[in-house]
């Protein structure tokens, strides 16, 4: 599809209106009331949805098969989305299979050359290049009206664009965000040095209770301090790797001694369920997580969130932003079907319903204008924070930095590397691994 600039036409106001009936309220993520959704006093529930499709245009027959990897609350919106779909469309069904997400890119990439994959997927746009080069997915094309891209938060639709051509449309974002528990922290800090200050009041190594708790080897975890210190991944092109730079070297420095010299990171290397424990048992009082986390949240646990603090004055710590997309398959069995679904799913009012029932903080920008979600504590920090957030890369190329770079991060924050150094080698090594896959 050709372009058009199209992202000329953001950003987008709607009109605030919705329907008026109730689709059934998950559980808040929190027992802290004031920084947790309640139930709405109006949305537009799932019925309204198919209002996207015109009455007299019938549906492409036939069913239309749709992977992901949602659970819990994810999933229940999700799900309930499909249910009302199938229950009015007979002849277009949606035949939807959660896969487990440590399964889900091995078992696209295996079945789909063989024809045995899905219509659609829904995943993290970053795997748009690699995906699209390997023949996996196909542009959506004229699907993409420039109507339909006014929906959506533009900093979720420019990801979804490799080589000109759009692949998919989002559903929904995702950052890091400060997460801190308000029994422990009247108020969040602003600042990494107040954040510093604050965690080694909280950090008792002999007790296993420390300041601040993130997967500090990994980058995704570690690109705040690296976008925030003015560092990258690629060179303007957006395919060549940037990684031995002074900037980046900083932000490692940074991450070095928190671990180092303040002491306040959990000793050694910790996975999500080791942080998620320790805050549900209130041995630290600080940690970076998405929103995902809100529902590994303990009911008992009194939290909040907040923007990430400023490395220093006027330099925000900008983590990666996520686009997750529904995506089609260049093996669709059923395109027209797909792409009907495609435009169901990324509606306004389907939206509503997954930010209600899924908790998600969706890529559409009509929910945000509703007083209900516009004056909620949580999804305004979120909403906040995807403005200062960093599309992360979504280049083929990606692939072969994220091994050398998490390799760098563990030699300098928990070894006795030099930072540039260590840059250098995952450098030099993401280059030669860029090399092979172009041969």
């Amino acid at each position: 599809m050709r372009l058009l600039a199209f992202f000329a036409l953001f950003p987008v106001c709607f009109a605030t209106g919705c329907g008026k009936t109730t689709p059934p309220a998950a559980p808040a993520p929190s027992s802290a009331a004031a920084e947790q959704p309640g139930k709405p006093a109006a949305v537009a529930a799932p019925a309204a949805a198919s209002a996207t499709v015109a009455p007299e245009t019938p549906d492409p027959p036939g069913p239309v098969t749709l992977w992901h990897s949602y659970r819990d609350a994810e999933r229940a919106g999700l799900d309930e989305l499909v249910t009302h779909w199938n229950k009015n469309h007979p002849a277009a069904q949606i035949e939807a299979l959660a896969v487990p997400a440590d399964a889900i890119i091995d078992k696209f990439q295996v079945a789909t050359p063989n024809g045995n994959g899905p219509d659609l997927i829904i995943f993290a746009h970053d795997k748009i290049g690699v995906w699209a080069k390997d023949g996996l997915l196909a542009p959506i094309g004229e699907a993409a009206t420039p109507d339909k891209l006014k929906r959506f938060l533009p900093q979720t639709v420019k990801p979804l664009v490799f080589d000109k051509a759009i692949y998919g449309l989002p559903l929904a974002f995702k950052s890091l965000v400060l997460f801190y528990n308000k029994k422990l922290v009247a108020e969040p800090p602003k600042t990494l040095n107040q954040l510093i200050e604050v965690a080694k009041g909280f950090t008792k190594p002999d007790a296993e209770a420390f300041g601040l708790a993130y997967e500090a080897a990994n980058l995704y975890f570690h690109a705040p301090f690296l976008l925030g210190a003015g560092g990258a991944i690629f060179d303007d092109s957006g395919r060549v790797p940037k990684i031995d730079t002074p900037e980046a070297a900083v932000g490692l420095a940074v991450a070095r001694d928190l671990y180092k010299t303040h002491k306040i990171l959990p000793q050694g290397s910790v996975s999500g369920f080791v942080i998620t424990a320790m805050f549900n048992d209130g041995k630290v009082p600080f940690v970076l997580q998405g929103p995902w986390f809100m529902g590994e949240i303990d009911k008992a646990v009194q939290w909040g969130v907040a923007l990430l603090p400023e490395l220093e004055p006027g330099k925000p710590l900008r983590p990666f932003l996520g686009s997750e997309a529904v995506m089609l398959s260049k093996k669709a069995k059923n395109v027209p079907g797909a792409l009907r679904i495609i435009d169901y799913l990324t509606s306004d009012e389907a939206a509503l319903t997954r930010m209600q029932t899924g908790k998600q903080m969706v890529a559409n920008v009509k929910p945000y204008e509703l007083p209900r979600w516009a004056d909620d504590p949580v999804v305004k920090v979120f909403r906040a924070q995807a403005d200062i957030a960093v599309p992360m890369p979504a280049a083929a190329e990606m692939a072969a930095v994220w091994n050398p770079y998490n390799t760098a991060l563990q030699k300098v924050i928990y070894g006795d590397a030099k930072a540039l150094e260590a840059l250098a080698e995952a450098q030099k090594r993401a280059v030669e691994d860029i090399a092979k896959m172009q041969k």
